[in-house]
């Protein structure tokens, strides 16, 4: 969701009279999880200066404006956007007119009291307010004062035409926002509020764009996208998506477990243009940490929607999430968690050590497991998975797939870069002409998680 954020954010501010320049267009260093981190800087026809090349602590700040789009889901991703405040912060008193503004769920979360801790920060705003941010920037310019706009209600979607896509084939289309579960770990009910369904009919003319501009495929966002309940439920609404000329695939991301139904999986099954790949976190393989987790249901329960899937949805790609350390979790919960990855055999699994978010319920809890066995247990855990999806993929050696072929590889001549059916990365030569096509390729290699192949045409 970040990511579609950052988008329509760019897309704003170049309708506005601003040149954006996205951070590793620069060769600043690597982003925030979750962040787009654009840089605004006026167009020269809009006859402001041009203030660049500054080095702050090996910082570069080549902008007059410096946007940081953030993520509250864990703290790593907190820790780095403050310690780039801080840089900025550095090169504001070297440049007094330097604008720095806080986008996303770490506005939501803390609010104010940013301010408070940086007062080098000048902007924030709002998952609610986007749409205002070129106003906003003005606002700060011509006063000179901190300025924020976090709207408590209301919905963070913003369809426009004035987005700018990363990739001209592939477009992000959030269809609800928000979180009505009470898993204890999560702040997404804090910074995203209760749940919000955009109506069908948006949806769909929104999706009809899109193709109608030669996007061929569209990511379905929601922070419980599956518990979508716009005038259809969210197995309804995948079938009349399905019905677009021109739009050859859908994906979409992320499913809560207690709404991946039977309806869902034959929905899936007996639509070809819908991705093979699903997404459904576990978050840990003992009752008691799912319980204290109020993930509501069991693992077995987990276990038994995932072998239904499997027999429904033949050659399916299944993804999770695991947290590694949470509140209580004993060495005997640890192994009931590596027991379930060997068990269940994801394609891949995003693993990561617990950090506990302000004003959740498990705020409330002991975070009692040192860092020191977190990060073992997370080791382990990223050891066993690594293992099973290496295994996983080596059975692709000497197939043919298929391959929506994206980009071009930018670190690589004459190579485009692709996801098949299951969504996994694939890397092989070919022409320029093939992009915005599916491509028949067979699979010679494996590098990390990404098939290196052939096209069949070559």
């Amino acid at each position: 969701m970040n990511q579609y954020d950052s988008e329509v954010a760019e897309g704003l501010l170049e309708n506005a009279g601003y040149q954006v320049i996205r951070e590793h267009e620069d060769e600043q260093p690597e982003r925030s999880e979750g962040s787009g981190d654009p840089s605004a800087v006026p167009r020269p026809q809009d006859d402001k200066k041009y203030r660049g090349g500054r080095s702050v602590k090996h910082f570069r700040i080549p902008a007059d404006i410096v946007l940081m789009n953030t993520c509250s889901v864990r703290d790593h991703a907190e820790e780095r956007v403050f310690g780039r405040l801080g840089m900025l912060g550095h090169a504001k008193k070297t440049n007094p007119n330097l604008i720095i503004g806080l986008l996303g769920c770490m506005v939501e979360e803390h609010r104010e009291s940013l301010f408070k801790r940086f007062p080098q920060l000048d902007l924030m705003v709002g998952t609610r307010n986007i749409k205002e941010l070129p106003g906003l920037i003005d606002q700060v310019r011509k006063n000179r004062q901190q300025v924020a706009k976090i709207k408590q209600e209301g919905i963070s979607i913003e369809y426009t035409d004035l987005i700018k896509r990363q990739g001209k084939f592939h477009a992000w289309l959030p269809i609800m926002t928000g979180c009505n579960k009470v898993c204890t770990f999560c702040i997404v009910p804090i910074t995203r509020g209760p749940e919000v369904s955009m109506p069908v009919r948006e949806v769909y003319r929104e999706a009809s764009r899109l193709a109608g501009e030669g996007v061929k495929w569209v990511t379905l966002l929601g922070q419980n996208v599956n518990s979508y309940r716009g005038d259809a439920s969210f197995p309804e609404l995948l079938e009349q998506l399905c019905q677009i000329e021109g739009l050859e695939r859908i994906s979409f991301t992320t499913s809560h477990p207690h709404d991946a139904t039977e309806e869902l999986f034959r929905v899936i099954a007996r639509n070809p243009k819908i991705s093979r790949r699903f997404h459904l976190p576990l978050q840990s393989g003992s009752n008691r940490m799912l319980k204290r987790m109020k993930r509501l249901h069991t693992f077995e329960e987990y276990r038994e929607k995932i072998t239904q899937m499997r027999k429904l949805i033949p050659h399916v790609s299944v993804t999770t999430d695991i947290i590694a350390g949470f509140s209580g979790e004993t060495e005997d919960d640890h192994m009931a968690t590596a027991r379930a990855l060997e068990e269940i055999r994801y394609d891949g699994a995003y693993i990561y050590k617990y950090s506990v978010r302000p004003s959740t319920p498990a705020s409330k809890l002991d975070d009692d497991v040192p860092i020191k066995v977190k990060e073992r247990r997370n080791a382990e855990l990223l050891a066993i998975q690594r293992r099973i999806s290496r295994e996983i993929n080596l059975q692709t050696l000497g197939r043919t797939v298929e391959v929506f072929v994206e980009e071009v590889n930018p670190k690589r001549s004459g190579q485009l870069l692709g996801r098949t059916h299951e969504e996994k990365k694939v890397a092989f030569s070919g022409e320029k002409t093939l992009l915005g096509r599916f491509e028949k390729v067979t699979v010679q290699d494996l590098h990390n998680d990404t098939l290196l192949g052939h096209s069949l045409i070559l």
